[in-house]
């Protein structure tokens, strides 16, 4: 046991040093004097006495004495009847009561009947406040029971709470297979939706006092570091909105990061719901670097103006002048970005783009890959001929992404301000992922979850890269490798100052490239920051490095600054200022039907179960050829034109064409001859065996079926074994009689028993 709690600290990457015992309290005593007067420890030798003579059994009758005890004391009956409660579910045991009052309660199996003679008696001991245990026979002779009455949904729902605050909405099935295989008992699915229902009833009134302590949260975040950024906006004492940011963070991005900032929000699964909105920054080593985020109601253009003006405040700057800001198309923030930074470089996602593309033109690999190239254009002659690309593929596409504000999501046109040539908003997806598993806790523990998550971010990173003997940050050193592989090929010529002319081998494809202003004609140097391989092709003809040409927000010394500020810790509720403002819940905003927890995916998107979406997807008919429907619902299928003219042709041929008896015009199979004989005034004209006929599992085709086509039973053989190939005139079908075909049938069961 020992060996598997040192495994899990390894894998958990606990680091708690060589001076951690952490199982020399594990038999320890109890430090409060109040469990031990309830009776929740073992009892002493001595107090084994009582009104028979107890016995000593086995080891599961040994834990049972250990539970209860003569002389145990408790604080109420409640008290006392709550451990038989739960001592009848642990061990699986029916347990009544047959006396329950104020003074006095009996407890007795409800197999006493049959012979089990357990059973428990208490009441108030005179002279002493205490609910003492005076009879207890602890010998239980029935066995286990699945089905136990006292679990009740109410004890479902109390014992269970961490099952609903993953999961308010956890499946019936799920809640009774959980307590199957943790208790081994059965309950209804009737008891399990009451529970669930119950669970989800505790679970908001947990929510609703976190929202009352919200004005502590926030004295408690202002006393630690009073350089933070805290507003609690309420309506009628009503919760609104909530914004944080903290100093460690803001001065970390100020020193270290670029000036770009990814703009998104992500849904709240509590049961008040609500948005957490998120501005995400990149440090040196292209990750994450989380800079400030709000809890509002809904994600509009009020609530993100209110959030950017804050944001703007806390960065210093009035109209965002030398900011890059990425963000979606959706909700608003667009509008706000522009209105509360209107100097600022704003970028629209590409994917985003695409998704509203896909759902047009749908999501063909033609086009993905044609927009993707349009997208990641360095320069506008790239731009201009890749859509001439996009028009020779579909005009209306082509048109279609000249409408679609392209200055925003391509390369082509952005600026060298921020170095991050990024056309996609996916910082913000990776934080709004990294905070996953806080989003359906109540507030106030949702967001203790991301400020302690990132206080270990921040000495964590700054641990990983001080410990390194590098110039630049890894990722970018990655990058950066890359690019001198491209660069094989290339030639370079320079003017005798600062330019060099670079060709692509004896090609005429040629871009010019200044060291000195750290640009290229092909615009990927400054929009990055980082030498593409054009550079690298001049600055190894200058016989210097390329890593002396990587801009500063990369290496080493600007990262760490970044992370050389501390997020201190907080105390808990208990030691948290007091205050007299007054926060209530928002309202529950209850949907009709049943509450959605999948998200909603898009055209050509797969799936959770595997299965690709055919939404936007066109059906052709294989029967008919025409676009919009498939070959079950074809109106103009040319079979059964043809069958209804075969109806037609066996009316005007004579009766022995009608009527065969023989098969000898019947084509054979390679697999099997049909033998088909119809009585007289039938007149459907005779089918050979399919190619495609169906074969059992077993591969091969039965040996003999009939039909009853016209009132008479009719026997077909099959396969070819029956009948041989070279028989060109084969046995007409046989009429047999039931008991025949039972015969048959009870034949074929025989031979295929092993």
């Amino acid at each position: 046991m020992l060996k598997k709690l040192e495994e899990s600290k390894v894998e958990g990457g606990l680091n708690l040093g060589d001076d951690f015992d952490g199982y020399s309290d594990l038999d320890s005593p109890s430090e409060s004097e109040d469990e031990d007067d309830v009776g929740y420890l073992v009892a002493p030798q001595h107090h084994k006495r009582g009104r028979g003579k107890q016995k000593q059994n086995n080891t599961e009758t040994e834990e049972r004495e250990a539970t209860f005890y003569v002389g145990q004391q408790f604080e109420n009956p409640k008290t006392f009847r709550k451990e038989i409660i739960d001592y009848s579910i642990d061990k699986g045991r029916n347990i009544p009561f047959s006396k329950n009052d104020s003074t006095r309660v009996c407890a007795e199996c409800e197999h006493k009947d049959k012979g089990c003679k357990w059973r428990i008696w208490a009441s108030w001991e005179r002279g002493r406040r205490s609910f003492t245990v005076k009879t207890f026979v602890s010998e239980h002779t029935c066995g286990r029971t699945p089905i136990i009455k006292k679990m009740t949904s109410h004890w479902i729902a109390e014992h269970y709470q961490n099952l609903f605050k993953v999961n308010p909405y956890t499946r019936v099935q799920d809640i009774q297979e959980t307590i199957w295989l943790e208790k081994g008992i059965r309950v209804s699915k009737d008891k399990a939706a009451r529970a669930r229902r119950r669970g989800q009833a505790l679970i908001v009134g947990e929510y609703k006092e976190q929202y009352a302590l919200l004005p502590r949260y926030a004295a408690e975040i202002l006393r630690s570091n009073p350089g933070n950024t805290v507003k609690l906006k309420l309506d009628a004492n009503v919760f609104d909105r909530l914004y944080l940011c903290f100093e460690a963070l803001r001065k970390g991005f100020l020193a270290g990061c670029r000036p770009f900032i990814s703009l998104d929000g992500c849904f709240l699964k509590g049961p008040f719901g609500g948005q957490l909105l998120v501005a995400v920054g990149r440090d040196g080593n292209n990750q994450m670097f989380p800079l400030a985020w709000a809890v509002c109601e809904v994600e509009s253009t009020d609530t993100w103006s209110w959030f950017l003006e804050l944001l703007a405040t806390d960065l210093g700057t009035s109209e965002g002048a030398g900011y890059t800001f990425m963000s979606d198309q959706q909700k608003g923030l667009l509008a706000a970005v522009s209105n509360v930074f209107p100097q600022a470089e704003s970028r629209v996602c590409a994917r985003h783009v695409y998704c509203n593309f896909r759902g047009v033109f749908g999501g063909g690999l033609e086009y993905r890959k044609q927009f993707w190239t349009i997208a990641k254009s360095n320069t506008v002659n790239h731009f201009n001929e890749n859509i001439e690309v996009m028009r020779g593929i579909s005009h209306e596409a082509a048109e279609d992404l000249l409408k679609r504000n392209y200055k925003k999501w391509c390369r082509a046109f952005y600026t060298p301000l921020s170095c991050c040539d990024s056309v996609d908003n996916n910082m913000s997806e990776v934080f709004n992922a990294y905070i996953l598993s806080a989003r359906h806790k109540p507030i106030i523990t949702m967001l203790e979850d991301i400020r302690e998550g990132l206080m270990e971010r921040l000495h964590k990173k700054r641990d990983f890269i001080g410990k390194k003997e590098i110039m630049l940050c890894p990722r970018i050193q990655i990058q950066l490798e890359k690019h001198k592989i491209w660069a094989r090929g290339w030639n370079a010529y320079w003017d005798g100052r600062f330019c060099y002319g670079v060709r692509e081998g004896a090609t005429q494809v040629k871009y010019v490239v200044d060291l000195n202003q750290h640009t290229c004609s092909c615009n990927a140097w400054q929009v990055s920051g980082i030498p593409c391989k054009h550079a690298i092709v001049a600055i190894w003809n200058k016989v210097y490095h390329p890593e002396q040409y990587v801009n500063a927000y990369f290496c080493k010394q600007t990262y760490m600054k970044a992370y050389e500020f501390l997020l201190e810790p907080l105390n808990g509720p208990q030691e948290w200022p007091t205050s007299d403002s007054i926060v209530v819940a928002p309202k529950v905003k209850k949907v009709n039907g049943r509450p959605k927890t999948k998200r909603r995916y898009g055209v050509g998107e797969v799936t959770a179960s595997g299965k690709l979406k055919r939404t936007g997807c066109s059906m052709k008919c294989s029967l008919c050829g025409v676009i919009g429907h498939n070959k079950r619902g074809c109106k103009n299928a040319p079979k059964q034109q043809q069958h209804s003219n075969n109806h037609a042709t066996a009316e005007q041929t004579t009766p022995q064409q009608q009527h065969p008896r023989t098969s000898s015009a019947i084509p054979m199979h390679n697999r099997g001859v049909g033998i088909y004989t119809y009585p007289n005034g039938y007149q459907r004209i005779a089918t050979p065996i399919s190619q495609h006929f169906p074969t059992p599992q077993r591969q091969r085709p039965p040996a003999a079926f009939y039909s009853d086509h016209g009132g008479e039973q009719t026997i077909y053989s099959f396969p070819a074994h029956d009948f041989p190939l070279s028989q060109t005139q084969p046995s007409q079908g046989h009429t047999i009689s039931s008991q025949a075909l039972q015969d048959l049938a009870m034949a074929r069961r025989l031979e295929k028993r092993p």
